[in-house]
């Protein structure tokens, strides 16, 4: 088992790519567990950078439905 977020962004650019990859947003885990800790310390970054919606997905099949970042 490989987890690992997939990330919803509507407006990619380069920087953005660059500054999620700077915060880890490509890295697989062990378990959903260690992809839920790490996710708790980065959502708001994550959703300064303009990811709107992300989900769990395991082997790169999602496990959970898509949970967004809009705080409101």
């Amino acid at each position: 088992m490989s987890f690992s977020w997939i990330l919803s962004i509507p407006h990619p650019t380069p920087a953005t790519a660059e500054a999620l990859a700077e915060l880890g947003a490509q890295q697989d885990f062990d378990s959903a567990e260690q992809a839920d800790a790490w996710f708790s310390e980065v959502w708001e970054d994550l959703a300064d950078e303009g990811v709107e919606a992300v989900t769990l997905a395991d082997d790169g099949h999602p496990v959970r439905p898509a949970m967004s970042l809009d705080e409101g």
